[in-house]
């Protein structure tokens, strides 16, 4: 359990718009100057806040999220935040090649009254199929038109085809829709997180509280949003709770919470969660299944996120311009950010097929023991897949993804025995895809290697091995760790200086990734030798600056070794500059065994690098175990 951090004594709720004294026109290059030395996160170079243009400024910054905004593009960036008003029939949808598949319905719309439903795949509007229209975008420019005329939707449910006619109207398409799903699921759609989100969310579960035994909230595709609104949201489902850690400028820990009181307020979520994320989830979205994640309280599914860890303030200027500034880092309950490592879910699968995975995992629970029903223990839930869903042609696939997507030794019986992955797929004649290493069975740290792979977060050798007596070179390293870190999906902020290593090399990517964000470094000559083996000292000194970026506990407990720590006769033995690191990895768990026995200049194994990599993982809370445990106490 990690170690409280102290915050302000009272909560801190970040205002989203500040609003400036009346200025006479637009803000001046100087007014943004001073804005952006009073406000935002880091101290800025005087070179870049010398440059002549706001634009120029913030280029420089290298933050897409400080900008300036006219009259105009800030309406339209409020407007984002909020619900869309569309004239047409209420339905929000995803383009495939066979059709539009309806992924939520907005309440009493056309669609709605119609009775279109969650899964339905309109294949033809006013007749016109989508062969005929020629694209999903064409068919879908069918159904929109004016408020007072009719559309036909033909469209497609269970394998029977079906007709609705509807009158078009203008729809208020909210930012969160919600109905009930296979008679008891309850299902939320949140597209981003706006100013009534909240109360969306608040509504929805009350409204269908009582038939649902599951719930489902689909985050797929959210950019984010209103800090307020996500706080409310969190609240709702699991209570008042600490929802984020916020750092401003001055390193103060401020505190986001639902009620700023530690009053003991019960979530309307009492039944099993699953939260669905994808690459697009982002901000907000990310604050909500990290607070899921952290307390245990719901089942993350899907890709990792976006990775956005910052937050912003906007700042209304006098003409109706106005100033969006980075303020603020954020931290989940567990003190992660999910600044550019994102979110990892706890089962990873093909974002488009995590909504299939969610609705077998919420089958029906069994009251006893079958031949037919999968019980999987995971998250402190039982969940339970039925045959009759998993085995057939529609749901095969997503049911191959979610045994792929297993740890080893998670809980699940078929017919009250015991099975792996393996065996219910055999047993329901399904194929699917171990993400196991095979070569991996017979080293001690097996379980943490195919976690680490069943997560995408290990990769092998390219032959489906991964090689566990192996030696780790520093561009190997390197890789290992941003593939980890998630960090693959960020650009990196320019070349690495390293005179051995040249943009064709497989690792120059990486290794420009890792220097940039201060992960390693350089010899005394410049040159980052890729060749050379990682001994147990650089790689507990690298392991740990990961954590240290990514855990204000990790970041805190470097600041506080002591001179004791450091005379310690096993640290000792390590070179002065890599001693506090080792410490705090000893400190922290990191470590695969006694202190003693990691020879400090004695090469790192692919399968110690592994067990280390995963046991400081587990600990800021990146990959958090889908298998059940008992949660750490609240923040």
């Amino acid at each position: 359990m990690k170690t409280k951090l102290p915050v302000r004594a009272a909560a801190l709720t970040l205002a989203l718009t500040l609003t400036l004294s009346p200025a006479a026109g637009a803000i001046t290059v100087e007014e943004a100057r001073e804005l952006l030395r009073t406000h935002y996160i880091d101290e800025i170079p005087e070179e870049i806040l010398s440059l002549p243009t706001i634009e120029e400024i913030t280029a420089a910054l290298g933050d897409p999220y400080t900008y300036y905004m006219t009259a105009e593009e800030y309406a339209a960036f409020q407007s984002g935040m909020g619900d869309t008003n569309v004239v047409g029939v209420g339905v929000m949808v995803e383009k495939t090649a066979d059709g539009l598949l309806v992924i939520s319905v907005a309440p009493d719309a056309p669609g709605q009254k119609a009775g279109l439903q969650i899964g339905d795949l309109i294949v033809a509007a006013g007749g016109t199929t989508i062969q005929e229209a020629g694209s999903p975008d064409a068919l879908a420019a069918l159904i929109t038109g004016e408020a007072g005329t009719q559309v036909t939707l033909t469209f497609l449910r269970e394998g029977q085809e079906l007709e609705r006619t509807m009158v078009r109207e203008p729809v208020v398409f909210p930012t969160v829709t919600g109905q009930v799903v296979d008679d008891h699921i309850g299902w939320l759609n949140c597209s981003s997180f706006g100013e009534t989100s909240g109360d969306y969310f608040e509504t929805y579960i009350t409204d269908e509280d009582e038939a649902a035994d599951r719930w489902v909230v689909d985050l797929r595709g959210n950019p984010g949003g209103s800090a307020t609104a996500v706080i409310q949201a969190v609240g709702h489902v699991l209570g008042n709770h600490d929802v984020a850690y916020v750092v401003d400028r001055q390193g103060s820990l401020g505190l986001w919470r639902p009620n700023p009181f530690p009053v003991e307020i019960p979530g309307l979520v009492q039944e099993p969660l699953v939260v669905l994320v994808d690459g697009n989830s982002a901000s907000a979205s990310e604050l909500f299944a990290a607070a899921m994640r952290d307390y245990r309280y719901g089942l993350v599914i899907g890709t990792r996120t976006f990775g956005k860890g910052i937050a912003q303030n906007v700042f209304e200027l006098a003409e109706g311009d106005a100033f969006k500034i980075t303020t603020n880092r954020y931290y989940s309950p567990n003190y992660v950010t999910p600044d550019r490592s994102g979110v990892l879910p706890h089962l990873v699968v093909d974002a488009d097929l995590a909504d299939e995975v969610a609705r077998l995992l919420c089958g029906v629970a069994a009251e006893v023991p079958s031949e037919d029903v999968l019980a999987i223990e995971l998250v402190d839930q039982t969940w339970y897949v039925h045959r009759e869903e998993a085995a057939s042609g529609d749901y095969a696939p997503a049911f191959a993804q979610l045994l792929a997507a297993l740890p080893p030794d998670t809980p699940m019986t078929l017919d009250g025995e015991a099975v792996t992955p393996a065996e219910a797929a055999e047993a329901w004649d399904v194929t699917y895809d171990s993400r196991w290493f095979a070569d991996a069975a017979d080293s001690p740290y097996a379980d943490e290697i195919n976690t680490l792979a069943s997560l995408g977060v290990l990769l092998g050798d390219g032959t489906e091995r991964f090689d566990p007596q192996g030696q780790l070179t520093r561009a190997e390293l390197v890789s290992m760790m941003v593939q980890a870190m998630g960090y693959w999906c960020w650009e990196s902020q320019g070349r690495a200086p390293f005179s051995d290593v040249t943009e064709e090399d497989w690792y120059a990517a990486a290794v420009d990734i890792a220097y940039n964000l201060g992960l390693v470094r350089g010899d005394e000559t410049g040159a980052f030798r890729p060749d050379e083996l990682v001994d147990h000292q650089q790689f507990l000194t690298i392991l740990t600056r990961m954590g240290e970026r990514s855990d204000l506990s990790v970041e805190r407990r470097l600041e506080q070794v002591t001179t004791e720590e450091l005379a310690a006769e096993a640290v000792q033995t390590y070179d002065a500059w890599a001693r506090p690191f080792v410490v705090t990895a000893q400190e922290l768990g990191f470590l695969a065994g006694p202190l003693e026995e990691l020879a400090p200049h004695v090469p790192t194994t692919r399968e110690e690098a592994a067990a280390m990599l995963y046991h400081m993982l587990d600990y800021i809370g990146i990959l958090t175990p889908a298998v059940s445990e008992t949660a750490d106490g609240e923040s």
